[in-house]
């Protein structure tokens, strides 16, 4: 159950809901499509990604813990290198949380349905694993680039 085959390579995908989304918004086949298609470049091995909704006080602890960051965001992605047992085979790892409260808010601010806010922080949480990143604009606007289109066709 999940797992989707690139060539001989697999994704397991696990999508935890530790937060309030209602059933409604609880499209797990969507955003294992989204994540398939935003980790396409790191299908070089197998891939094993959780996806963790949670709230504000849920994400700002990992942000505090792990990041040293002391206030609430949308979406955290973790590229955990090593397999916490050894599998015999090279996997990659990663953790992305999403904040549902966030999504919610920001759908209402950016003119979004809250799904598709959702899938965007998933994608771009993907994105991010498979090596894209966004700490100048430039690279920001190819991002949110790849996650619009990543979008529009999961939701086609």
């Amino acid at each position: 159950m999940g797992e989707k085959t690139y060539g001989e390579n697999q994704m397991i995908a696990h999508i935890f809901y530790k937060t309030d989304v209602p059933k409604y918004l609880r499209r797990t086949g969507l955003f294992k499509a989204a994540l398939q298609k935003g980790l396409k470049h790191f299908a070089r091995q197998n891939i094993e990604v959780n996806v963790i909704f949670v709230d504000e006080k849920e994400i700002r602890r990992v942000n505090v813990e792990f990041l040293d960051h002391h206030y609430v965001t949308d979406v955290i992605s973790f590229n955990n290198e090593k397999p916490p047992f050894d599998t015999g085979e090279p996997w990659g790892f990663g953790d992305i949380f999403v904040c549902y409260p966030v999504a919610r808010k920001n759908a209402k601010l950016f003119g979004h349905t809250i799904l598709q806010e959702m899938l965007m922080y998933v994608t771009h949480g993907a994105l991010h694993l498979s090596g894209m990143d966004d700490h100048d604009p430039k690279d920001r606007a190819e991002m949110d680039r790849q996650a619009e289109k990543i979008i529009a066709s999961v939701l086609d």
